[in-house]
C-alpha cells in the first residue's frame, strides 16, 4: 500500500509545477499537452471539474488517487470480460460445463471431466442455474418495448427489423409459434432461454461437423489412424499409428477401429 501511495505521489510531483501540493488547470494543461500534444483549455477545465472534491478548482493527491483507482478498476474490468468471452467459446454469454472443459483442455488441463466441470462451476453458481440470467433479462428487456414481460408478435417484428433489416409478418408468426411454450402467443423469458441454448447447440454441432472433416482428411466419413497421425502432425503433435489407435480405441464405441462423427462428438465433450 505504501508503494501505491509513493507513485501516486511521483505523479502528482510531476503535475504539480509549482511545488503547492495541488494540480491547477494550467498546470494540468502544460502537462498535458507534453504528454499527449495538443491539450484544449476546455479539456482541461472538464477534467479539473469532474475531478475536483472540494471545489477549490484544483486537485489533490487524493482527487488524483481516486482518478487512477478508477482507470485500474476499468482497465481490471476489460481484462475480466476478456477472459470471459475466452471461456464463453460458445459465444452465448456464459460459461458451461463443456465451454469450460474445452477451454481448459487449450489450455493444457484435459484431465477435467464434465462432471468435475460442473461442481467448479457450482461453487461459484449464485443462483444454481448454470446460465447468466442477467444476460437473458437485458435481451427480453430489447425486445419487450411495453415492459409487461413478454415478446408480443409486433414488438419480435419491430426489434427484428432494426436488427436484420425487413423481417416479414410470416416470419415473426412462425418464430412466435415454434417458441410459444403456453400457447398465448407470446414469448416468455423461459422461451427466450430455449430458443437461446437451442442456437447455442447448434452452432456447437456445426463447429464440431467442421472440426471432424478436418480429421476426416481422408473423406471416407469416419477418422482412421493415419487421418488422425496426418492431421495431429498438422497440429505440431507427432504421434505414432499405434498411439492413435490407442487414442482412437478410447472412444471407438462399436471395435471397428475407426470413429464415426458420433463417436468424434463424445470424445469432444
Amino acid at each position: 500500500m505504501r508503494r501505491d501511495v509513493m507513485e501516486f505521489e511521483r505523479v502528482l510531483t510531476y503535475f504539480d509545477e509549482d511545488g503547492d501540493g495541488k494540480i491547477s488547470l494550467t498546470e494540468l494543461r502544460s502537462r498535458m499537452t507534453k504528454i499527449s500534444g495538443d491539450f484544449l483549455l476546455n479539456e482541461a477545465e472538464i477534467a479539473i471539474e469532474s475531478l475536483d472534491s472540494d471545489g477549490d478548482g484544483l486537485l489533490t493527491l487524493e482527487d488524483l488517487i481516486m482518478l487512477m483507482e478508477s482507470v485500474s478498476e476499468d482497465e481490471k474490468l476489460k481484462d475480466l470480460k476478456e477472459a470471459f468471452e475466452m471461456y464463453d467459446n460458445e459465444g452465448c454469454g456464459f460459461i458451461t460445463p463443456k465451454s469450460l472443459k474445452r477451454m481448459l483442455k487449450k489450455l493444457g488441463d484435459s484431465s477435467k471431466t464434465i462432471d468435475e466441470c460442473k461442481l467448479m462451476i457450482g461453487r461459484f453458481d449464485l443462483d444454481g442455474d448454470g446460465v447468466d440470467m442477467m444476460e437473458f433479462e437485458r435481451v427480453l428487456s430489447y425486445f419487450d418495448e411495453d415492459g409487461d414481460g413478454k415478446i408480443s408478435l409486433t414488438e419480435l417484428r419491430s426489434r427484428m427489423t432494426k436488427i436484420s433489416g425487413d423481417f416479414q409478418l410470416n416470419e415473426a408468426e412462425i418464430a412466435i409459434e415454434s417458441l410459444d411454450s403456453d400457447g398465448d402467443g407470446l414469448l416468455s423469458l423461459e422461451d427466450l432461454i430455449t430458443f437461446m441454448e437451442s442456437v447455442n447447440e447448434d452452432e456447437r454441432l456445426k463447429d464440431l461437423k467442421e472440426a471432424f472433416e478436418m480429421y476426416d482428411n481422408e473423406g471416407c466419413g469416419f477418422i482412421t489412424p493415419k487421418s488422425l497421425k496426418r492431421m495431429l502432425k498438422k497440429l505440431g503433435d507427432s504421434k505414432s499409428i499405434d498411439e492413435c489407435k490407442l487414442m482412437i480405441g478410447r472412444f471407438d464405441l462399436n471395435g471397428d477401429g475407426v470413429l464415426n462423427f458420433e463417436e468424434f462428438r463424445i470424445m469432444m465433450e
